[in-house]
């Protein structure tokens, strides 16, 4: 195989969802085809250990709509496969949205494409309110481009089994369809747990200005706080994330007794390890929340929404896991992680089974299948 060209638009230098992810995804790609790799990245995140990467410039509002284009990678993709198309026969592309309205043009090159698909784009950005639905109210752009990705990609990639099905009953089924999921990076290490007392603290971390963060942690106000004070009336919430919004700042506001709000923590690690629970209320958007992944890694049970709970079906039925929709399955589910003995050797078993599954190693066995579909050329 030639080189592989491997595109993201997301900053792969810090931890959060789609950056941990294609960080991860390129590291497997590079121990798989060292030396062959090369990265296309927004300018502004070529930085530290990515400041070769191939960089894509920002562009003014006026040639955004001169341009006709979307976003800003399709016409310098365009120039620069032009210019360097010979060298690669792989364009790994971590966005199905952008890679949309890309395939045609990448195929005309000669290159064989591989999506993976962080959400089912539909319901993530309808979710979130995103700029290309409207604010949530049309998702007609957002339908296209998703749809173009996914029927022209040699091969498509899911983080979750449920977005998977999403698209083949949104848009049929392609013979080359892989579950690839989420795992760590190369270098990442996972935390050394220490004994430490279990306080009464149910942590909820996240990027707390997100609208799929703000709108999960209402519903929890609205819908399951009163359960939790009920069932544990000794009991705290610790919320933790970047730059909280007022709504959330209003919540901790109101109950100062039982909200600790940790905005901008600079080690989320300190903040999370102490607490007895991890909840995770997100029940809106697709894709896999992150944010459960740092509960389990720090070997603490977790209490999910069922829309947080895609991508986790290993751990689905494990004492340290439980998963509501409702009022009674969120009182059931809380009994359940509350009542689990916290030793030190169950959390160690909890951090193993994460990392049988979210592992760097783990996930460079499901990317090395993967990518078997293109080491014949």
């Amino acid at each position: 195989m030639k080189r592989i060209l491997y595109f993201t638009p997301m900053d792969i230098g810090k931890r959060f969802g789609g950056g941990l992810a294609s960080r991860a995804y390129y590291d497997a790609v590079c121990r798989l085809f060292p030396g062959q790799v090369d990265l296309m990245l927004p300018e502004e995140y070529c930085v530290g250990p990515f400041a070769d990467a191939i960089a894509v410039p920002p562009r003014s509002r006026i040639r955004a709509l001169l341009s006709g284009s979307l976003h800003r990678y399709r016409l310098f993709m365009r120039d620069y496969l032009r210019r360097n198309a010979h060298l690669y026969s792989l364009c790994v592309l971590n966005d199905g949205f952008r890679a949309g309205d890309m395939m045609d043009m990448i195929h005309g090159f000669g290159l064989r494409t591989m999506v993976v698909h962080h959400n089912f784009e539909r319901e993530y950005h309808m979710g979130s309110k995103s700029i290309f639905t409207f604010g949530g109210h049309y998702a007609g752009l957002v339908v296209r481009n998703e749809r173009q990705a996914y029927v022209k990609a040699h091969v498509n990639c899911f983080l979750t089994a449920a977005d998977a099905q999403l698209f083949e009953q949104a848009y049929g089924k392609r013979a080359h369809n892989y579950l690839l999921g989420v795992f760590e990076a190369a270098d990442s290490k996972l935390p050394l747990l220490q004994e430490v007392r279990r306080e009464p603290l149910v942590a909820i971390t996240g990027s707390m200005n997100t609208a799929q963060t703000e709108f999960g942690v209402m519903n929890f106000r609205e819908r399951y706080f009163h359960c939790l004070r009920e069932l544990l009336p000794d009991w705290k919430v610790r919320i933790a994330g970047r730059n909280p919004s007022e709504p959330i700042r209003a919540f901790a506001d109101e109950y100062p007794d039982v909200i600790e709000l940790i905005p901008n923590p600079e080690d989320m690690s300190e903040v999370v390890n102490p607490c007895g629970v991890f909840l995770c209320p997100t029940h809106v958007g697709g894709g896999l929340k992150l944010r459960v992944m740092d509960g389990l890694r720090q070997g603490l049970p977790v209490l999910t929404h069922r829309v947080s709970a895609r991508g986790y079906d290993a751990f689905v039925g494990e004492p340290f896991f439980a998963v509501y929709e409702d009022e009674d399955s969120f009182r059931e589910g809380l009994q359940k992680v509350t009542s689990l003995t916290l030793t030190l050797e169950t959390r160690k078993q909890i951090q193993k089974q994460y990392a049988a599954v979210f592992g760097f190693e783990a996930g460079l066995r499901r990317m090395e299948k993967i990518l078997a579909n293109f080491t014949d050329e």
